[in-house]
Formats: C-alpha cells, sequence, structure tokens
C-alpha cells in the first residue's frame, strides 16, 4: 500500500509498512513550505497540534510574574524504554504527567551495551523472532503509560538490524507499528542514515504527529552540522512547524563541560533553517558510579544539566521577531532523569549486576545519593538505614509530594525485608521525586 493510499489516522493493527524508494535528494510526501521557502524561518511554534492542523503556539502569563510561560509539557526527560521508567512515568501525579513528554529511547534487547550515536563494528542483535518481540514489548509499554499524551521515541540501538527499516518481515512491521501506529513521534537526525530519515519521514505522515530530529553534540559543532541538518530537512520533506529540535549535549558531569557553548553554536546554526515546533536542550548530570574512595557513602553531585539549561535560555532573551532571536520560552529543560545517560545504553536482559545499590534524591542545586552493599544477609536494615539519611535531610519535601517521597519514608520508618525494594524499585522511585520535582520547579522559572 502507498503512502497515499495509508489512512490519515491509522491504528496500529491498520498501518502499512511502505518500501523505502525515494532517492536521497527527493522530499517525501507533498509539496509544502519546506526549510529554504518558509516565511517563518528560525521562529519556533512551541508543542502546535498535529501538522495536519497547524494551530498557533499556546502561551500565558507565568503566575509567578514576569515573561510567558508554555502552556503544555515543560519537561523532557530521556528515558530507556524498560521497567522503572515506564513504572515511575505512570506513577507520576496527573499534573506532572500533563507537563512532562518523554522522550523513550528503545534499549538493546540483548548484550552488549552500546552507545547511542554509534554503531557496533559488527551486527550484535538477537534473532529476528527475538527483536520483533521485544519491539512488540515496548510498543505496548509506552503507549500503556504515554495514553496518547505527547512523547518521542527512538530506536537508534535496533533500526540498523537487518530487515529493520526495508524489509516485509517481522521485525520491520514491529518497527513500522512502533514508529507510526503508536501514537509517538518518530525520532531522526542529520548524522541517521539516508534510509532510516526516508522511514521516519513516512511514519511521521503516517502518524500524523510530527517528528523529533534529535542532534547528538558530543563536540564543537561547525557548518558541516547545518549542511547535512539542510540536507536531512530537504530529504524529509515535512511542513515548517511539524519538526521538534532534541538538542541532546549527552552527559556533563563536571564543571569544565562547556556544553551551554557547544549548545548556543549549535542552535546559531540549527534555528534559521526552518520553523521548528518545538527546541528541547538535553543533559545529563548524574553520575555513572560513585568513586570507591569516597570516605562517605551518602554524597552529593552538582546538578550542571540544570545550569546549562539555564545558561543556554538567558542567552535568549529577546522576543521572536523577524531576523531576532527566538523567544527563551521555546526552550524545554530536558535531562536523562535521576539515571546517568548511558541508561540508556544499557540491554533490557542483563545477567548480575553490582554488588551495590543506590538511593537518590534530587534538590535544588544537587543530586544526594546513599550507596549500600547488596551482597548481604542484612541488606534491609542497610536500605533502611539510607533511607533514613534522605528522609532526615533538611532537603527532603515531605512525605506527600509525590510516590517517590512517599517510598522513601515508607522505606526509613519500616521494619523487615519487605517494602526496602530492589535496583529497579529504587530507580524507579528516584525517577518520581525526581521528575515531581523538576517540572515543579520550571513551573516557578518566569520565562
Amino acid at each position: 500500500m502507498s503512502a497515499s493510499q495509508r489512512s490519515p489516522s491509522p491504528g496500529v493493527g491498520s498501518v502499512a509498512r511502505p518500501t523505502v524508494s525515494a532517492s536521497p535528494e527527493a522530499p517525501l510526501g507533498p509539496a509544502a513550505s519546506g526549510p529554504r521557502s518558509s516565511p517563518d524561518r528560525g521562529r519556533i511554534c512551541v508543542l502546535s497540534p498535529p501538522f495536519a492542523r497547524p494551530a498557533p503556539c499556546r502561551q500565558g502569563r507565568s503566575p509567578h510574574g514576569g515573561g510567558l510561560l508554555v502552556v503544555g509539557p515543560v519537561y523532557v526527560p530521556a528515558l530507556p524504554a524498560r521497567g522503572s521508567a515506564l513504572k515511575a512515568f505512570a506513577d507520576l501525579a496527573p499534573r506532572i504527567r500533563a507537563r512532562t513528554a518523554p522522550l523513550w529511547t528503545v534499549p538493546p534487547p540483548t548484550p552488549p551495551e552500546r552507545l547511542l550515536g554509534r554503531r557496533p563494528p559488527a551486527s550484535v542483535h538477537p534473532t529476528p523472532a527475538l527483536l520483533a518481540e521485544h519491539l512488540r514489548g515496548v510498543r505496548r509499554a509506552i503507549t500503556t503509560v504515554q495514553r496518547a499524551a505527547p512523547a518521542w521515541v527512538d530506536a537508534f540501538h535496533v533500526e540498523d538490524a537487518p530487515g529493520a527499516l526495508d524489509s516485509p518481515g517481522p521485525v520491520g512491521e514491529e518497527l513500522w507499528r512502533l514508529l507510526a501506529g503508536s501514537g509517538l513521534r518518530p525520532v531522526t537526525g542529520p548524522d541517521r542514515e539516508f534510509r532510516q530519515q526516508i522511514a521516519c519521514a513516512k511514519a511521521a505522515w503516517a502518524g500524523g504527529r510530527g517528528l523529533g530530529v534529535r542532534v547528538l553534540l558530543g563536540e564543537p559543532p561547525d557548518e558541516r552540522l547545518s549542511d547535512s541538518a539542510r540536507l536531512m530537512l530537504r530529504r524529509l520533506g515535512l511542513p515548517a512547524g511539524s519538526l521538534d529540535l532534541l538538542l541532546d549535549l549527552g552527559a556533563v558531569t563536571d564543571e569544565h563541560h562547556q556544553a551551554d557553548k557547544r549548545a548556543l553554536l549549535a542552535l546559531d546554526l540549527l534555528l534559521p533553517l526552518t520553523t521548528w515546533r518545538t527546541v528541547a536542550v538535553i543533559s545529563g548530570a548524574f553520575p555513572r558510579s560513585i568513586p570507591d574512595h569516597a570516605p562517605d557513602p551518602f554524597v552529593e553531585f552538582e546538578r550542571h544539566d540544570w545550569d546549562v539549561w539555564h545558561l543556554v535560555r538567558d542567552s535568549f532573551g529577546v522576543p521572536a521577531g523577524d531576523g531576532r532571536p527566538p523567544s527563551p520560552s521555546a526552550f524545554l529543560y530536558g535531562d536523562y532523569g535521576a539515571q546517568h545517560t548511558r541508561g540508556c545504553d544499557e540491554p533490557s536482559r542483563r545477567e548480575g549486576g553490582p554488588p551495590w545499590g543506590v538511593l537518590r534524591y534530587t534538590t535544588e542545586r544537587t543530586f544526594l545519593l546513599c550507596r549500600f552493599p547488596t551482597d548481604t544477609t542484612d541488606r534491609a536494615r542497610i536500605v533502611r538505614a539510607a533511607a533514613r539519611r534522605i528522609v532526615g535531610c533538611g532537603d527532603f519535601r515531605g512525605h506527600t509530594y509525590s510516590a517517590g517521597d512517599r517510598w522513601l519514608y515508607d522505606c526509613a520508618r519500616g521494619f523487615g525485608s519487605r517494602g526496602s525494594g530492589n535496583a529497579e524499585g529504587w530507580l524507579r522511585h528516584g525517577h518520581v521525586q525526581h521528575m515531581t520535582h523538576v517540572v515543579d520547579r520550571l513551573g516557578a522559572v518566569s520565562l
């Protein structure tokens, strides 16, 4: 079935997957105002409805005084589509979920661990049947917790599997259902191969919700970034205002990161290319591990990701207009939740784990972490002691603040092994309190 024959609002079971046949230079879909001809070049429309029916940006006055307040999602957590993060999103209060639009990353189904943005030297994928089952489970899990709310899905770790992009086999069918029939926004990028860009564009046309452009920015950008992005936009051929710019700065774990400078350089190169529906600046400051030589298992780490976003936002202080920088209200905050950036690269099926666990808590400026051994018969008592240290600190927001805070409070006051949790639960509750705190703090920021 061709793209023109497909229903504009297909269900999961009715989405036909076309083959990739466009040329590298040809735009996909009907003629539209592309990146070179748009009269609103460089402007941003924040979270407008599906691009089939464009609408103006929705903004209102901040109740905290000052500038503009974005109506709709304000927070983009980059999360792996696995149990701890999925359950955490489901645990959020409705008011927090309404302001949160996750960037879900499909994790590798089996070892080894991979790195987002880099392909392994050889194929490391399981059998087609196992990979199709993995994709089917991811789709069902995400759509269950999202409930048709806006979100993106990045299938980088599986889209290079044999038959994923241009085969009618089980892997290709499941990937197409995930990208086009799940209600999620597919993700591509200027560094992705041509076939992947075209497949995501076709999925965006079929799903009617637009498309995310994820730019992984590990090094200072130059004109090559704008050239590759311009070529990608020409290939996609999507209407102006249907694309979301997801600027991913990766890990920013020390004060010498200069990530804000990289972000500003990239925005100078990318913002003029088209009318972006959403711009999110994403980075992660959560540490991958606690040093073994730490004198106290209760340690703090600076939230450099929060600082980076504020620096970038404050650099765009002029309201949007012809020839002027866009309004900072269009820049959404993004991070990796209460987990290090490599959490999205870890395989779903792993054997064993580290001989220690971590309870985590997010404050205004830091992450509070309490590490404890797990290879002991006295684990429950040790976990509860760690929870008491967090609950007893001055930054604890109270047991009614979120489901994560409630779990910490109950764990600290409990007895026995029941309710002391496991690795997935500790991360789940850490995500809940973190995302709740971030959305509340963004609500207090005068945009």
